[in-house]
């Protein structure tokens, strides 16, 4: 089917045509500190119809982390799962695989087209992260395809707010398995102009017992803020470097594998802002992806993705917003069913959201066609009910999509095959949830269902499971995955404050998943949790001494339950700052992604100077 296509550039002459527009604005408005930035919605969060929730950078300063994996360990309902000790990340949310998790940088898509295993290869530092928005259940839908569980989306610093406008991290780090990093940071802020820039270094030993898997990684990113009332825009440009041993990521750990991968990035934004509650919101994005791996032998499987993603967004007045995006997606590698492929999917979008007096109402409906074939539409809806002073219960529903990567498309590889008639995931999925404030005991509970049909894995069908001479996996579309659950969380850091805790909150999620499978063996797909607690507690020992601990429980349908025990220890005062932290002291031993054993006990210590 021939249709001509939408093309980046287009966004790329609007940009230029309202930037050269923004002096002409006549009102302006005051920017809100509690919008949720990429979202199409503006409520508080306290007020959404959806499970949201924000972390902001005065929360992660408290924490000995040093990587965006490790802060998310923190959360409930996320199930982080790290192949060589964050070499490779793979989120999932409550119980979905990560492929359905969308990674977003200042609301443009991250995501990679090749494989979602490398859907964490940002570079961004933590230090970097002004605040991480996290979207649970059906409200993910409405960012557009690959949002069937929830998103991610990682807002960065905009503005330094030091009196001189001015500020600058140097950081230091080491520890057990020849752990090292090195940290620089720089920003200023001058009227109306930000500039940021960070480097960074990160080295460790293997994490197999006599094998040469050593890992380093090497990352630097460069921001351009202009905003004021009226608008704001952001340059954003990034390299990621990073070499690490796969050995037991993606076959037995007693086959030997090395990766390389490198990412670019750069990104443009804008939104221009009006008084009457319009604005126009404008992205562009590029993000390339270089991945080779060594598998047996120095002769490397070689792959490149490239991915545009263009939006443009009207927001007519408070209650409604329209919009389109566009992605276009290539690989060239010599490990597909022919050496080059290219794709495209568009999405047009409109949202809304209504105050009914008690009752609020927010929704979507998105129209996707992926491909120039398949077409899918996408409602999403969501309703507030307030029961009390500071008490609301909340209930949505929605469908989405994830289409299918590359390799899941392509990949011919002796191990696992791709398959070209794959159809992409379709999700439904509900949630009922409350909001409760019990004598100061902040609550959130929730019920959801979902629903996956087609889901993708790798699979082996009962002949190919007799027949000696088939060792690979074929991707297929499984019948439905089932997902029926609840989760619970308790939040005492407000009602406990004055005893000198910084955060103490309890949070259980529960996971009944039931898989209609038509083949003999799938490889991933019942590896997911069915129980996960999450004790976190942070005490303020001494005036800028803190005391951490996070405590986790874990069990998988496919492995025994596991507890998992980090404690630290962090010293801040004027501008300067030291840390230590110990992971797994209980020394579990288990599974964590892959098919290695995650390593014992570790520790690490870190100190830095700042202004």
């Amino acid at each position: 089917m021939n249709r001509t296509p939408f093309k980046p550039a287009i966004l790329a002459a609007l940009i230029a045509q309202m930037l050269a527009s923004q002096s002409q604005a006549a009102d302006t408005v005051e920017l809100d500190a509690q919008r949720v930035t990429g979202q199409l919605f503006s409520q508080s969060i306290a007020e959404q119809a959806f499970a949201v929730e924000v972390i902001e950078r005065a929360d992660l300063k408290l924490l000995p982390v040093t990587n965006l994996a490790d802060a998310l360990e923190w959360v409930g309902g996320l199930d982080v799962r790290q192949r060589g000790s964050g070499a490779q990340v793979d989120l999932g949310i409550r119980g979905a695989g990560y492929e359905q998790t969308l990674i977003l940088v200042d609301g443009v898509r991250m995501n990679d087209p090749q494989t979602g295993h490398h859907n964490f290869d940002l570079p961004v530092t933590l230090e970097d992260i002004e605040r991480i928005e996290i979207v649970r259940g059906p409200g993910a839908g409405q960012y557009g395809p690959n949002g069937n569980a929830g998103v991610i989306n990682l807002v960065t610093r905009k503005q330094v707010e030091s009196e001189n406008g001015r500020s600058a991290l140097l950081k230091a780090e080491a520890g057990s398995k020849d752990y090292a990093r090195g940290l620089l940071s720089l920003a200023k802020t001058q009227g109306n102009w930000s500039h940021f820039a960070a480097i960074s270094q990160q080295e460790s030993d293997t994490y197999i017992k006599g094998a040469d898997l050593d890992y380093i990684s090497q990352q630097g990113n460069y921001r351009l803020v202009h905003q004021n009332d009226a608008y704001t825009t952001v340059l954003g440009l990034g390299y990621l470097d990073r070499g690490f041993g796969a050995q037991g990521f993606y076959a037995g750990a007693d086959k030997r594998a090395n990766e390389n991968t490198i990412q670019r990035y750069a990104y443009l934004t804008h939104e221009q802002r009006y008084s009457t509650g319009r604005s126009v919101d404008v992205a562009v994005n590029w993000r390339q992806h270089d991945d080779e791996f060594y598998y047996l032998n120095y002769a490397p499987s070689v792959h490149q993705t490239n991915a545009w993603q263009s939006r443009l967004r009207f927001r007519l007045n408070e209650s409604l917003a329209l919009g389109y995006e566009f992605n276009q997606e290539d690989i060239d590698s010599t490990s597909t069913l022919g050496d080059r492929h290219k794709r495209e999917y568009g999405s047009a979008f409109a949202f809304g959201q209504y105050d009914f007096g008690a009752v609020q109402l927010a929704g979507s409906l998105s129209y996707l066609d992926y491909d120039g074939g398949d077409s899918y539409t996408l409602p999403v809806l969501g309703l507030t009910l307030p029961l009390a002073a500071g008490q609301q219960l909340y209930l949505n529903a929605g469908k989405s999509v994830r289409v299918p990567t590359m390799n899941d498309l392509y990949l011919n590889q002796s191990t696992n095959k791709g398959n070209p008639d794959l159809k992409a995931e379709e999700t439904r999925s509900a949630e009922l949830g409350a909001r409760l404030n019990l004598a100061g005991l902040q609550t959130r509970l929730a019920v959801f269902k979902r629903n996956t049909t087609d889901a993708i894995d790798y699979t082996q069908t009962a002949a190919e499971v007799a027949d000696p001479a088939i060792n690979y996996y074929t991707a297929r579309n499984i019948d439905a995955i089932d997902t029926k659950g609840y989760d619970a969380e308790l939040d005492a850091t407000g009602l406990l404050a004055a005893s000198g805790l910084q955060k103490a909150s309890l949070s259980y999620t529960r996971l009944i998943q039931d898989f209609t499978n038509q083949y003999e063996k799938a490889r991933y797909s019942k590896s997911q949790l069915e129980h996960q607690v999450v004790l976190a507690l942070t005490y303020e020992l001494l005036p800028g001494l803190s005391a951490t601990s996070l405590y986790k429980f874990e069990d998988r349908y496919d492995q025994n339950g596991y507890r998992i025990w980090d404690l630290g220890l962090k010293q801040q005062n004027n501008g300067w700052s030291w840390a230590v932290a110990a992971t797994n002291v209980l020394d579990a031993d288990y599974i964590d992604s892959g098919f290695i054993e995650a390593p014992g006990t570790g520790y690490r210590f870190e100190i830095s100077a700042g202004l």
